[in-house]
């Protein structure tokens, strides 16, 4: 096993300045999730996956640039405060970059700023060599998005996929190996993003269930919303978080790079944009707490933990090399048991059975590891 402090320019914990950096990249996720919030259409679906992408693979980049950086130097503190203020740019820019104005054009310009910090931040560290690989493909995904500002709104869409597109192909035809990945650094930062993710979904299911008049819909949609929530932590941080450090750290320091871009880059995503969809489905399941929805509406709440699951289940799979068939499972699960709660039912109903679909999960799974643990013993 290679230990991380063997890694040269690896960090060993996560500082104060990443977390100030994490809350502003969920903000702009946020921003990103507004725009299914406002009008929850498929095309609405397509641009939130696409941003998505696009914003995901930043942040990822800079969880490995904050991995080699020292941070107790005044210009790496300085240059992670300048990618943090485009993101910012990025975020006031994202729910109205899809329409007339100059806002498309400010996203291409501040993300095209995030790149380019990002490139410069790893010259003089131990991944140089690698982002001489990586980073010509990242400007070049960052001038097809800043090209998306100078064309009609229709066609911006086409665009933003390109350079999404781009963007996750970029491991498969360079090599990521010159890189270090400190496993108790890497695993963290992921953690914290998707703490503060849950934790702003909370914020914003419970700001749409205090608009309603209704005390019923206040207080009981708004528990079972932080149930699900809840449920959604347990699932990642009662088990799987600690067991992925020490999966990673078993890999060889010449293979953990590549596992590190499917299992935080790739699952990571599903897992991200899971969180996303279903909060944006928790409220939309609040707004007909006392009825049934035939809109899209209705699906996004099981479209969501179902992503969840998925991404979940990919990430275990990167890491442990073996299926998590019980929450495959719960996904098929989820989609056929919440989906017809949210269109022949109510809002609570879905909220309610997503609720159960998870806790029999957790509970299965909580089993599962009570009888391995004594066959173990014995």
């Amino acid at each position: 096993m290679t230990d991380e402090t063997a890694l040269p320019g690896a960090a060993e914990s996560v500082r104060p300045l990443e977390l100030f950096f994490d809350l502003v990249f969920v903000f702009t996720i946020t921003q990103v999730a507004s725009i299914l919030t406002a009008a929850p259409t498929l095309l609405s679906m397509g641009r939130v996956a696409v941003l998505l992408v696009i914003i995901w693979w930043m942040y990822s980049g800079y969880a490995w640039l904050t991995n080699a950086l020292d941070l107790d130097r005044t210009g790496p503190r300085l240059l992670l405060l300048t990618g943090a203020a485009g993101f910012f740019l990025m975020s006031m820019a994202v729910p109205k970059a899809a329409g007339p104005g100059p806002w498309a054009l400010i996203l291409g310009s501040s993300y095209l700023l995030v790149v380019t910090v990002h490139l410069v931040g790893f010259i003089g560290t131990s991944g140089h060599r690698g982002i001489m690989r990586v980073g010509p493909l990242n400007l070049a995904s960052a001038l097809v998005v800043v090209a998306a500002g100078a064309v009609p709104p229709h066609a911006r869409l086409w665009l933003w996929a390109l350079a999404a597109v781009m963007e996750v192909m970029t491991p498969l035809v360079t090599r990521v190996g010159e890189f270090a990945v400190g496993a108790g650094h890497f695993v963290e930062r992921h953690g914290l993003a998707v703490i503060i993710v849950l934790g702003e979904s909370i914020t914003e299911v419970g700001a749409a269930s205090s608009r309603d008049g209704s005390v019923t819909t206040s207080i009981v949609g708004a528990l079972l919303a932080l149930v699900l929530s809840a449920e959604m932590w347990w699932l990642y941080f009662g088990r799987e978080e600690r067991e992925s450090e020490a999966r990673l750290a078993r890999v060889p320091a010449e293979r953990r790079p590549r596992v590190a871009v499917y299992s935080f880059g790739y699952a990571y995503y599903l897992i991200i944009f899971g969180i996303a969809v279903a909060a944006v489905g928790m409220q939309k399941a609040i707004d007909e707490f006392g009825q049934a929805s035939h809109h899209l509406a209705a699906l996004l709440l099981p479209l969501g933990i179902c992503l969840y699951l998925l991404g979940l289940a990919c990430f275990h799979r990167t890491l442990a090399a073996n299926w998590p068939l019980t929450r495959l499972a719960a996904a098929l699960a989820a989609a056929a048991l919440v989906t017809p709660a949210a269109l022949w039912s109510s809002g609570a109903a879905a909220l309610a059975t997503a609720a159960l679909v998870l806790v029999t999960l957790i509970a299965w799974e909580s089993r599962q590891a009570r009888t391995a643990a004594a066959g173990r013993s014995c």
